[in-house]
C-alpha cells in the first residue's frame, strides 16, 4: 500500500507535471483559446468566373489588457491627406491585422472583377456554434467611397470542427453585383480559415 501510495504521489502531486484538459468544461468556457473560440482574425478567398476577393474579418468579444481609451469605436472620421487636400475616411477600428496592407490601409474587402479593381470594407462573423461563417461587403473604384460600387455577401459552413476542435476552416458560396450592372448577380465560391487569436488596435 505504501508503494502504491509513493507512486500516486510521484504521478500527481509533483510540481513538475503540467495539468492538461480537452476543450470544454467548467474552467474552460468551453473555448478553444482564453480569449474565445470564435474571436480572431478571418482571411477568405473569392473565385468567380473573371473575379477573384478577398475579405478579412474580425470578430472581437473580449479584449483583456487592451485600452479603451486608446480604442476607435466611433463610426469613421476623415483625416487629412498628407498628400494632397482631399480627406482620406479612416475606418472606426484601425488595426494593422484587421486591413489588408497593414499601416495606413483602410481595405478590408478587396476585388478585382473583370478587370476592375475595387476596394472597401466587409463586416462578417463566425458562430461556431452553429457551424457558420457570414460576411457582407462593399467595395469602391474610387478612393473615399466613390465611383461604381460592388456589394457581396456570402455564407459559408465550417469544416473540420468538433467538441475538440478548434474552428479553422470554412466554405462556401455567394454572390456578387455591380452598380452599374443592375440586376445581374454573379455566383461565387469561397473559401477561408482564421489566422489569428490575436487582435490588435491601435496600430
Amino acid at each position: 500500500m505504501k508503494k502504491i501510495f509513493a507512486a500516486f504521489c510521484a504521478l500527481v502531486l509533483m510540481p513538475s507535471f503540467s495539468a492538461q484538459a480537452w476543450v470544454g468544461g467548467p474552467y474552460s468556457a468551453n473555448s478553444f483559446s482564453d480569449v474565445g473560440g470564435d474571436d480572431g482574425v478571418y482571411e477568405v478567398v473569392a473565385t468567380a468566373r473573371n473575379g477573384l476577393g478577398l475579405y478579412r474579418i474580425v470578430v472581437g468579444n473580449n479584449f483583456d489588457g487592451v485600452n479603451p481609451a486608446g480604442v476607435q469605436s466611433s463610426v469613421p472620421s476623415q483625416v487629412p491627406n498628407t498628400g494632397n487636400n482631399n480627406p482620406l475616411i479612416v475606418p472606426g477600428l484601425n488595426s494593422g491585422n484587421i486591413f489588408f496592407g497593414g499601416l495606413g490601409s483602410n481595405a478590408s474587402n478587396i476585388w478585382v472583377f473583370e478587370g476592375v479593381s475595387y476596394f472597401g470594407n466587409v463586416i462578417g462573423t463566425v458562430n461556431s456554434a452553429q457551424g457558420r461563417a457570414f460576411g457582407v461587403g462593399t467595395a469602391f473604384t474610387g478612393a473615399n467611397q466613390t465611383g461604381a460600387r460592388l456589394s457581396s455577401f456570402f455564407r459559408a459552413n465550417m469544416t473540420g470542427t468538433g467538441p475538440l476542435l478548434p474552428v479553422r476552416s470554412f466554405a462556401g458560396t455567394g454572390r456578387l453585383e455591380v452598380s452599374t450592372q443592375v440586376g445581374r448577380v454573379v455566383r461565387f465560391s469561397v473559401f477561408g480559415s482564421k489566422v489569428s487569436d490575436e487582435i490588435l488596435f491601435g496600430l
